[in-house]
């Protein structure tokens, strides 16, 4: 429908502009060239200069496409910027329609013996590949870049999809001197601005008309200047999320003499419109995909709950995640059981119709990845992948598995982003399910420790890690090179203790707990002067430095799941030594009951005993409660660099 009325739009006019933007392509100033640093941020390793995006419709008799023309000059500082020289753009592609990029012309400029240079980038210089399975990549390094180089970089990308206008992104990791954009669509089709971001701006609109075809257009310019760059920070789900720009939604297209379009939905329309489709009307029925063994499988268990774990352990076991991303299948059920491959829809739609074989109320949940960023408003285009959703009892389970050592009611952490679309053909019911929030992540841990007279330290460790501190172990040990680089990366990180009699256990399953165990040895643990000892009792536990770094906060403090993390730490004094002081107990309690740190040293004999725990009780922040964190982790620091004093005795 929508393409047969862009069709009308085409027939009954096309929008004809000329526009201009302030900085000419090709155009670099020597000031430009001998630039030092940005005046705004000496930090910047480099800046964009300039940058301008056009997107506009475009069109014959027969076809409509979205055009996008791009240029943008960046100033490469020093060699920490050499990185911002290399490009790479993505192009969308779908079931045999794509995305294309042309006129792409790129110069790098320097200044050698008061003169300017210009370098061409090559046509063997620039690289086409498949990025994944939605996207094709456009890759080039510009040549002879060098402190001080400044690079200008034009290029056209045409779009089939023409009512998907890609996002105008107006922050990036390095500052931008100017930015100049313009949307112009037809007046017949509405699309309605989304801002994000937390910088203000503001658009400048206009309506145009075509004087040949008498055809208007509406004009959206935005206009910016001295963007801050967007650093990478501590607990960000995708920094994406809260860069600065605009997404559009086409909300209708009205044409005189023809009935309107609405296109602006609610989500239970958007869950509907993928309930439709062959993948979820039909093929979640083909329950003749499956042979005798689903039957074998489930013949034993006497409940849901046993089915459904049976079904679960079952599908993880037989169908392998190719790494592709989807709501929909790639393959379909008989195509992916018999291939044992498969992406997210194929395997986890596949586990729905199972579930469903079993006699169990499980339906697809559509979601979009913490990849993938939040959708702003309701649309399918915006959802990237499909999860199980089953009831039993009154009870909700979620199950993902695509992920090895996920588990039911424990997703991988990709898909704790949002909440997600319900889309149950059955009953008919159509709707947003928010997704059950992780439960702790509990790390234990046992220290029994010794220290000699010459500040040696040893002893042994045991520590137990549930839920998704165990999912997290799990992973990192299946993605070592090998068990003895595992252990010489974990010496590092437990401020160089030497490992020896390492186990861990439990780590290629996905219920139930992980533990681990070894025993240490450290020189120099402790600092010996004259007859004293003065040893930190958290040992090699210590946060070394803050997370949070920054003097403030916009954007929310993402942990992933809530977290506790306790430790028991026995400390024996070496003969002839005494206890000459320990450090205070502190109790810390964060507002609103976010988390608590608790730190009880005490001396029983020759021991020093201390108990102490973190815990963050909640998966997400708000930015209003960063300075409260930043001063919760600076106390924890302080607290943790205290001494125990020893002495020898008389």
């Amino acid at each position: 429908m929508v393409k047969r009325l862009i069709i009308l739009v085409v027939l009954w006019g096309v929008v004809q502009f000329s526009s201009s933007q302030s900085v000419e392509f090709g155009k670099v100033s020597m000031e430009e060239l001998k630039e030092k640093a940005y005046a705004k941020d000496s930090s910047a390793n480099a800046a964009v200069l300039y940058k301008y995006r056009k997107t506009y419709f475009a069109s014959n008799v027969s076809s409509f496409s979205l055009i996008t023309e791009v240029h943008e000059r960046i100033k490469i500082y020093n060699k920490d910027g050499f990185d911002k020289a290399t490009i790479s753009l993505t192009l969308y592609k779908s079931r045999g329609t794509k995305e294309n990029i042309g006129k792409l012309k790129a110069y790098t400029y320097n200044l050698e013996d008061g003169r300017i240079k210009k370098t061409e980038l090559e046509k063997d210089q620039i690289y086409k590949s498949e990025y994944s399975y939605n996207y094709n990549e456009v890759r080039f390094t510009m040549p002879n870049v060098k402190e001080g180089s400044v690079l200008d970089i034009k290029y056209k990308i045409t779009s089939p999809f023409y009512f998907n206008i890609d996002e105008f992104r107006f922050q990036y990791d390095i500052p931008v001197k100017k930015l100049e954009a313009e949307l112009r669509t037809p007046k017949v089709a509405n699309f309605n601005p989304k801002h994000k971001g937390y910088i203000d701006f503001y658009p400048q609109r206009t309506r145009v008309r075509d004087v040949r075809m008498n055809m208007p257009a509406d004009v959206l310019k935005y206009t910016l200047e001295d963007v801050p760059a967007m650093k990478e920070e501590s607990f960000v789900n995708n920094i994406d999320n809260y860069r600065a720009g605009v997404t559009f939604e086409l909300t209708s297209i009205i044409i005189p003499g023809n009935a309107p379009q609405y296109y602006s939905k609610t989500w239970g329309d958007v869950a509907k419109m993928i309930g439709n489709t062959d993948d979820y009307k039909n093929e979640l029925d083909k329950t003749n995909s499956f042979d005798d063994s689903l039957d074998e499988l489930i013949a034993n268990e006497t409940d849901n709950m046993g089915k459904m774990k049976a079904i679960f352990k079952h599908v993880k076991e037989n169908i392998k995640w190719n790494g592709v991303d989807g709501k929909y299948f790639q393959k379909g059920i008989r195509k992916a059981l018999k291939e044992r491959k498969g992406n997210a829809a194929d395997i986890n739609l596949t586990m729905v119709a199972m579930l469903r074989y079993a006699g169990i109320d499980a339906n697809p949940l559509v979601i979009s990845t913490r990849d993938n960023l939040v959708p702003f408003f309701p649309t399918v285009d915006r959802l990237n992948y499909v999860i199980a959703y089953a009831v039993m009892d009154g009870e909700q389970y979620f199950l993902d598995a695509t992920d090895e050592f996920s588990d039911i009611n424990m997703l991988p952490l990709k898909d704790y982003n949002w909440k997600g679309i319900l889309v149950d053909n059955n009953k008919m019911v159509w709707s947003n399910v928010g997704i059950k929030e992780p439960t702790f992540g509990v790390s234990q841990y046992i220290i029994n420790a010794s220290i000699d007279e010459e500040g040696i330290l040893e002893g042994d460790l045991k520590a137990r890690y549930t839920n998704h501190s165990a999912y997290q172990f799990r992973n990192n040990f299946k993605n070592k090179q090998d068990l003895e680089t595992f252990i010489i990366a974990k010496e590092g990180r437990l401020e160089d203790i030497e490992i020896s009699d390492y186990k861990a256990e439990n780590t290629d399953i996905s219920e139930g707990y992980v533990s681990e165990s070894f025993t240490f040895y450290k020189e120099s643990s402790a600092d010996v002067i004259d007859d004293k000892i003065y040893v930190v009792p958290s040992l090699f536990f210590k946060i070394s430095e803050n997370p949070f770094k920054t003097e403030k906060r916009e954007y929310p403090i993402d942990f992933g799941y809530p977290t506790k993390e306790r430790y028991m730490t026995n400390i024996t004094v070496p003969d002839g030594y005494v206890v000459e002081s320990i450090p205070e107990p502190l109790i810390l309690q964060l507002p609103e009951d976010l988390g608590k740190f608790q730190f009880s040293p005490k001396v029983v004999g020759n021991k020093i005993n201390l108990a102490a725990f973190i815990e963050l009780k909640q998966s997400i922040v708000g930015p209003e409660m960063y300075p409260y964190l930043q001063a919760f982790f600076n106390q924890i620091i302080d607290k943790q660099k205290e001494q125990i004093v020893l002495t020898k005795s008389k």
